[in-house]
């Protein structure tokens, strides 16, 4: 299955988790306190999840431009 970031916006939460599970690749991943940011690459895209650990639930899951956001991920001592 291909998707553009377009389709894939469109597409309620539920669904777009599972298209994670399904078809994404886990890039990166950092925690923070109760909060767990995951970066999947699906297709020709990225998308940042949202993970609030207290709720068990997912609160976000939606296309990011990854390049501008990679130094975040890369140095896990500058938060």
């Amino acid at each position: 299955m291909i998707l553009t970031k377009g389709e894939y916006c469109q597409f309620s939460l539920r669904t777009r988790v599972q298209l994670l599970r399904e078809y994404g690749q886990l890039e990166f991943e950092r925690t923070f306190e109760h909060i767990a940011v995951r970066i999947f690459a699906l297709h020709d895209f990225y998308v940042e999840v949202v993970y609030n650990r207290l709720k068990g639930e997912v609160e976000r899951a939606e296309p990011v431009n990854f390049i501008n956001m990679m130094h975040l991920y890369e140095d896990s001592s500058g938060l």
